[in-house]
């Protein structure tokens, strides 16, 4: 007995150790909760320069783009054999909108949008290296024509995850010279449309570019190397920087920016404090360190059991905004003694959950939002925030939701300029094929013809209603 006051006095260390890491590490804002009614009845916030826009990305909608990474991926099988592409899936011609970009324009008009957030096809404009097409240039000078002559501001990405051919058989972004090269599209891109173009994104979320690409393996070139992965990661911020010094070249007044992708990360069990600790470092390698690269100019990432990399590019605060994509959370569980040391949970059956499993969150983009603002204080776009919902029943309410919560970022002092929903059309979704229907209107892919969502029209009725209360 005469052992057990310092038993106690351990025990109860423990317990102040293991309840103060877990104050240090777990996200505070993880239970917030976002009042509904108060959403829906406060007032709009949106200034009078916002953004209402749409997004898409090149080989997801205009077809065609045969000299492409993910044209030669499409027809690959994986380690057991199965098609890399749900179904076996083809992109084809997708949605036709190189061919039919005037009537996609008028799409964005009766929407009553603003801006419109579209890729240019790198393999289209240079599909052999050092060549560059003017055919292709003249087709994007024309799209940025068409959406000027119907009051739509342009809003041009770079690079949305493909490569030409003899870019990725050169080795990708796995070169060390890789942002050159880059670089060198970036310049002659901005070259012919920096006049036109005043909002550049860079490289679209190079966190989800390296992690499937090179950890999962599920995106081209389809390889499960996490020091690969870490390597691309830097190689696609360092691309950004030299994208914004190329694009500044062009013009001076370019408004230059890093769509990064934000999947909120919580632990499984949040009094676990392996979860929480998984959640923190999970969050700091995919998301937190792109956005502390943008305003240090260093790369410094660190995931125990997985890898390190620290890299210095001696140009801090190379960036005008940050795009956000965001769409839902994941929930991570640590397995000391799995081979895959932790897991993605499903989340909660009592959850609301989209056409491909993810979790409906609004309170996400505004923990997402808390993120960046408390780093950086310069614009934040959001340019990708949508739902799969082929049948139409959760997306006037995601988008209200969601609205609304960048809504109250505004009034939490954040400095949201914009909102870009996740898709115009519906569109080949990556691995997912055409089966994802994420589309402000949905595609017959038999005929091409589009048809307005009714769940849509809550975007629409959204804008009208700030356009009103601006007059």
């Amino acid at each position: 007995m005469k052992h057990l006051p310092r038993i106690v006095l351990v025990v109860i260390t423990l317990i102040l150790l293991y309840g103060t890491a877990l104050l240090v590490f777990v996200d505070p804002n993880i239970g917030l909760e976002l009042d509904r009614h108060y959403l829906l009845n406060d007032t709009l916030r949106f200034g009078r320069g916002f953004l209402w826009g749409a997004a898409t990305s090149a080989y997801q909608v205009e077809g065609n783009c045969t000299n492409s990474n993910w044209w030669e991926f499409e027809s690959a099988v994986d380690k057991q054999g199965l098609p890399r592409i749900e179904r076996g899936q083809r992109s084809g011609i997708a949605a036709d909108h190189w061919r039919r970009y005037k009537e996609d324009v008028q799409l964005l008009k009766e929407m009553r949008l603003n801006a419109y957030r579209f890729s240019v096809e790198w393999s289209k404009i240079e599909p052999e290296e050092g060549i560059f097409a003017d055919s292709a240039l003249d087709h994007y000078e024309r799209v940025v024509d068409e959406l000027r002559a119907n009051g739509i501001e342009p809003f041009i990405t770079l690079h949305h995850f493909t490569n030409p051919l003899w870019f990725e058989r050169k080795g990708g972004f796995e070169r060390d010279d890789s942002p050159e090269i880059l670089a060198r599209f970036a310049r002659r891109v901005a070259g012919r449309l920096g006049p036109k173009v005043r909002f550049w994104a860079t490289v679209n979320e190079p966190n989800v570019y390296a992690a499937e690409g090179y950890y999962s393996g599920t995106f081209p070139p389809g390889k499960q190397n996490p020091a690969r992965a870490i390597l691309v990661f830097r190689n696609l911020l360092r691309a950004h920087t030299a994208c914004y010094l190329a694009i500044k070249e062009a013009d001076p007044e370019a408004q230059v920016g890093l769509p990064i992708s934000v999947f909120i990360i919580d632990p499984a069990e949040k009094w676990n404090l392996l979860d929480v600790l998984l959640a923190h470092y999970l969050n700091k390698a995919y998301t937190v360190s792109a956005v502390e690269y943008l305003t240090t100019g260093v790369y410094d990432l660190s995931l125990p059991g997985i890898g390190t990399d620290h890299y210095e590019s001696g140009i801090p605060d190379a960036f005008d905004f940050v795009g956000l994509n965001y769409y839902s959370r994941i929930y991570c569980h640590f397995k000391p003694f799995a081979e895959e040391k932790f897991v993605a949970v499903a989340p909660p059956l009592t959850a609301m959950q989209a056409d491909n499993g993810w979790e409906i969150y609004k309170e996400g983009l505004i923990r997402a939002l808390y993120m960046i603002s408390s780093r950086t204080g310069k614009p934040i776009y959001i340019t990708e925030n949508g739902i799969a919902d082929d049948s139409d029943q959760k997306r006037a309410t995601f988008i209200e939701d969601h609205v609304l919560t960048a809504n109250r970022a505004i009034f939490e002092r954040m400095n949201v300029r914009g909102y870009f929903y996740w898709s115009l059309m519906d569109n080949f979704e990556w691995t997912h094929g055409f089966d994802k229907r994420f589309g402000l209107y949905a595609v017959d892919y038999a005929t091409q013809k589009r048809t307005v969502r009714q769940g849509s029209l809550k975007y629409k009725e959204i804008v009208m209603t700030w356009a009103r209360r601006l007059r």
